[in-house]
């Protein structure tokens, strides 16, 4: 006869029971690319553009396409994702100025002071640099294809991962600036100077190089499609 008083097995909890907290899913990490898309973009006026950003130290996600900067003054500012498609920014100065994921493409930036300037991963594509100066510039992961560098001073200069496809470097003085693992495809540097200018693993497919000044054989080292004579 079974034991009346047998010991009850215990209950097993119930994890729905009442009064727990629900599990909460695990927060899923943003990728670089979405946070910068969620980045708060700030409206700026057209008429008051440049009064908002003359001699601001730091502009981010600032909405400026096709505003007048002419002439301003952004020397060692720091430009983080702003939007600068066809802005003037002619004879600016923007002197050790840092950009990075900015958007200038079709901008105007002739005559503009760029020397010593930081750009990272920006898009300059079919943007006017006549007579710009980009002394001692380094420029990573830019786009410039299209865009006309001619008679600009690029002295110094560094360009890596960089694309400088069908640019125009007519008459661009170049002298000791380096083209690493770059894509210069069609890039016209007709009577460049290119003294001690060195382009290592850049791809120079159909550039052009008539009567530049200062190559040497040295000056191309494993790039493919260098220019015969000096391959």
């Amino acid at each position: 006869m079974a034991r009346s008083d047998r010991q009850a097995s215990p209950k097993k909890t119930d994890r729905k029971s009442k009064g727990a907290a629900p599990r909460k899913p695990a927060a899923r990490a943003a990728k670089p690319s979405q946070a910068l898309s969620k980045a708060p973009a700030v409206e700026v006026i057209p008429s008051r553009a440049r009064a908002q950003v003359e001699g601001q130290e730091r502009l981010a996600g600032q909405r400026l396409s096709g505003a007048d900067l002419s002439g301003v003054n952004l020397a060692g500012a720091s430009l983080l994702a702003c939007d600068l498609k066809g802005a003037n920014l002619r004879g600016a100065n923007l002197d050790g100025a840092s950009l990075a994921l900015c958007d200038l493409r079709g901008a105007d930036l002739s005559q503009a002071s760029l020397r010593e300037t930081r750009w990272v991963g920006c898009l300059v594509n079919l943007a006017q640099l006549r007579d710009a100066d980009l002394d001692r510039a380094i420029l990573t992961a830019v786009a410039l294809s299209g865009a006309d560098l001619e008679r600009a001073s690029l002295d110094d200069a560094t360009f890596i991962l960089s694309n400088l496809g069908g640019a125009r470097l007519v008459r661009a003085r170049a002298n000791e600036a380096s083209f690493l693992l770059s894509a210069l495809s069609g890039a016209d540097f007709t009577r460049a100077r290119l003294k001690d200018a060195q382009f290592v693993l850049s791809w120079l497919k159909d550039a052009t190089f008539d009567r530049a000044g200062g190559l040497v054989p040295d000056t191309f080292r494993f790039a493919p499609f260098a220019p015969l004579e000096l391959a």
